[in-house]
């Protein structure tokens, strides 16, 4: 077979390109258009993830793959990832908690994605794109599958997959965790990228692709045992949960991501409005949104935690000899006061709650009852 050039392009054959624009535009726009229907509270924001890593995906491997270039498939992965994230905009997602980690998130998943796609044209040429569409059906599948039925597939099979790692990294920058929670999905995702990149230019050898192999099991590792914080989703069925329970409190410490994701949302109620407004009760009913809103998905370990830091919060921010009187109030009538704080906990990196009330005021009330002795 005859090498291929570095500045040689590939393939400029309309059926590779329409390929790339259907798995990474087109398809991620219609699950956006066909979610924003669901009535559920806010699914954009917690699917947001697995969408924009196969828009990624599908865009950055393809077009790398057909046109021969790593910075095309980067390139056009970009585009992508901002077009998807505009539209998730308009179709009623809140505005990025951490839009530094998300575009970091974006900027590395392109690279390693593009770089997959560059090794597929160097080593079988014009059919390189053919290649990354098989790759990229089989892993978005896996993905999308995974995101909509959880425990579908075990953790150590997600745990191989690049689209895994892309996926993590941008939900939790979009969830707000930042960029500390998922360090190692963006290791594994930046180290995949550069190994890739170094059997592209070697693959005429044959020890490289022993090198990418053992690379792959070794930060497939990293992403094992230094994971993210477990990812929020939507639940369809919030109308239906149990009106007398919520989450379990955390009876021990958070792991380290867990942790990070914590002191990020303390330190984002410092500078929170609603936990500062005038009316005390008002303010409390905003603190225990905290815990009450992340209780209506499935969200551990995180919303375990986060009725420790409310009760902390509610001891710094309302007076000792009031603050008993003011829960029991809450609780003995949760449908008081106001919620309307629900849409702005993106502000501290958590989902926003827009729709009925009814679930979330539960919820408050519960917990307002249950911090009280705190």
């Amino acid at each position: 077979m005859k090498p291929l050039s570095h500045a040689q392009p590939l393939s400029f054959s309309p059926l590779a390109w329409l390929a790339a624009a259907l798995a990474g535009v087109v398809a991620p726009a219609l699950a956006m258009l066909l979610l924003a229907d669901v009535p559920a509270p806010a699914p954009l924001a917690l699917v947001g993830g697995p969408i924009l890593a196969v828009g990624l995906m599908g865009v950055g491997m393809i077009g790398a793959a057909a046109a021969g270039r790593l910075w095309i498939g980067v390139l056009l992965a970009l585009l992508a990832g901002a077009v998807l994230i505009l539209l998730a905009h308009m179709l009623g997602m809140p505005p990025l908690p951490n839009p530094f980690s998300t575009v970091l998130a974006l900027i590395i998943a392109s690279i390693s994605f593009s770089a997959r796609g560059t090794l597929f044209a160097r080593t079988v040429a014009a059919k390189g794109w053919w290649i990354a569409v098989s790759v990229v059906s089989g892993e978005a599948t896996m993905l999308l599958t995974a995101s909509a039925w959880p425990g579908l597939w075990p953790d150590w099979l997600l745990v191989l997959l690049p689209a895994q790692w892309a996926s993590v990294a941008i939900q939790t920058a979009l969830t707000g965790s930042g960029t500390r929670a998922a360090s190692g999905a963006l290791l594994a995702l930046a180290g995949t990228a550069g190994v890739t990149l170094l059997v592209a230019r070697l693959w005429r050898r044959g020890w490289p692709y022993l090198l990418m192999f053992s690379a792959w099991l070794g930060l497939s590792a990293v992403v094992w045992h230094w994971p993210s914080p477990r990812m929020p989703r939507a639940d369809l069925a919030i109308a239906a949960a149990p009106a007398r329970h919520i989450a379990p409190i955390a009876v021990t410490a958070p792991d380290p991501a867990t942790a990070s994701a914590l002191a990020r949302v303390q330190r984002q109620i410092a500078k929170w409005p609603a936990a500062q407004v005038p009316d005390l009760t008002q303010r409390a009913r905003n603190l225990l949104l905290i815990a009450a809103v992340p209780d209506l998905y499935d969200s551990e370990p995180l919303q375990s935690h986060l009725p420790l830091l409310v009760a902390t919060e509610l001891k710094a921010r309302l007076p000792a000899d009031q603050r008993a009187a003011i829960l029991a109030a809450i609780a003995d009538d949760p449908a008081a006061g106001s919620v309307a704080a629900r849409e702005t906990l993106p502000a501290l990196g958590l989902p926003a709650n827009v729709g009925d009330e009814a679930p979330v005021r539960n919820r408050m009330g519960l917990y307002a009852s249950r911090l009280r002795g705190k």
